[in-house]
């Protein structure tokens, strides 16, 4: 029962409609018997300050950021965590007395993901497809070669090379630069656009979607052509709604072995459920209130 002393906790975006955050959180809430309610806000770009004033202002518990806030938000906040320093991406809020700090569980939520359905990241050449928040923290991240676990231990791994390709070729090259001065040695680091992924991507054998091209309501999207896919790559697409995207479908008829959305958001939120209560959410009831229990 949510009564006078429940703590707030919800998901900013725009659109955020589609967000199974609530879903999952509440769940998580529920089986640990905790007071507290997870709600959705659809928050425009321009009206991000005075909404994080609001959350301060009626003590919010927390929260987490999603399209198109996870770097917007850094400027209103009072600091970030190692990891969104490094990242230049935020999306979870949290306190530290009275500062609102912000970090980010994309990462480790998506290596979780990838390593529970049986993807080894040493050795592989890595594309990213992307340059938006979740690219930027996923890049940094398999660029440097380690990530926070599920036990709060460490994650090792070694990249020979990282390609990222966006639509905007200056903010891909930025990007990668960024990238590459807290890269691990021995990783190549590269950039250019989507529409190059014939002579840029090929060579990749794991392929991660960071775009929202495929995301509900615009469920027709592919961010490349699946017919340049080879059978021997790994395709993994961070959208979870719907759960198989167009790309996952066509890399599906193209032999790939494909990784959904799903897992990485269940592993992201759990990591954010950490912070926010120091205690382990159930992932279980999390994948079960998905509809998704047991996968990966």
């Amino acid at each position: 029962m949510i009564d006078g002393t429940a703590k707030l906790l919800g998901v900013l975006g725009w659109p955020v409609e589609h967000s199974m955050s609530p879903v999952m959180h509440n769940a998580a809430i529920q089986a640990a018997g905790l007071n507290a309610c997870y709600v959705p806000f659809p928050c425009p770009p321009e009206a991000l300050d005075e909404v994080i004033a609001g959350l301060r202002g009626m003590g919010f518990l927390g929260a987490n950021l999603t399209i198109p806030h996870k770097q917007a938000v850094i400027e209103h906040l009072d600091g970030l965590s190692d990891e969104s320093r490094f990242t230049g991406s935020v999306n979870t809020l949290y306190w530290e007395g009275d500062r609102l700090m912000g970090t980010t569980t994309d990462a480790p939520g998506a290596v979780l993901n990838l390593r529970q359905a049986g993807i080894e990241l040493n050795g592989k050449r890595v594309a990213i497809l992307g340059t938006g928040g979740a690219a930027r923290a996923l890049a940094f991240v398999l660029a440097r070669g380690h990530c926070l676990g599920a036990s709060g231990g460490r994650e090792t791994f070694r990249l020979p090379e990282l390609t990222l390709l966006g639509r905007d070729p200056d903010k891909a090259e930025r990007l990668a630069r960024d990238i590459a001065e807290g890269s691990a040695a021995g990783t190549a680091v590269r950039s250019g656009l989507l529409a190059e992924f014939a002579d840029l991507g090929n060579g990749a054998d794991l392929i991660i979607n960071c775009t929202s091209v495929g995301m509900t309501p615009d469920v027709g999207g592919c961010p490349i052509d699946p017919a340049l896919l080879d059978p021997r790559q790994v395709v993994h697409d961070i959208v979870y709604q719907p759960r198989e995207t167009v790309l996952l479908r066509e890399a599906k008829r193209k032999g790939c072995r494909t990784v959904e959305g799903i897992g990485m958001l269940v592993h992201q939120g759990a990591a954010s459920f950490r912070i926010w209560f120091s205690r382990d959410a159930d992932t279980e009831v999390m994948f079960r209130a998905l509809g998704s229990y047991g996968y990966g």
